[in-house]
């Protein structure tokens, strides 16, 4: 089972990597660049801590009434 404190930090990455990547993607806009090999790594890393997260949410168990 995975803690509170572990989830808020797995949302944390998350967000770090989500804003990385909006951050180099207005960059190369900017830049008239295409897709890089650093955008594509972020992308993954992206990608790998939202599979995370998610991962961390199935197995929080819910509440019920």
């Amino acid at each position: 089972m995975t803690s509170k404190g572990d989830k808020e930090m797995l949302r944390a990455e998350a967000h770090y990597y989500h804003d990385r990547v909006a951050l180099l993607r207005a960059k190369l806009y900017r830049w008239g660049s295409g897709p890089t090999a650093r955008l594509q790594q972020l992308e993954r890393s992206l990608e790998l801590a939202e599979q995370r997260l998610r991962d961390a949410d199935k197995d929080t168990p819910t509440k019920q009434p």
